[in-house]
């Protein structure tokens, strides 16, 4: 998959908002799965409807995550 630039600041943000504020996750859900060509969830869903990925599925994920900041 492409590199994507992002903007840390406005990232950090969204996290921290989206750990707060269930809205705010899904919005950045939604953007993040559109941008990976994955339909946005629907409007009445919520994050209970979302699957929880596996510990090893986010570990990797992160572990890709800090790779890239570390670049």
């Amino acid at each position: 998959m492409a590199a994507v630039s992002l903007e840390t600041t406005e990232l950090e943000t969204l996290v921290e908002s989206a750990l707060n504020n269930s809205t705010v996750g899904m919005e950045l859900l939604n953007a993040l799965r559109v941008k990976n060509g994955k339909a946005a969830y629907p409007d009445n869903f919520g994050p209970g409807d979302v699957t929880n990925p596996h510990d090893s599925l986010w570990r990797s994920a992160l572990a890709g995550v800090q790779a890239d900041l570390n670049a």
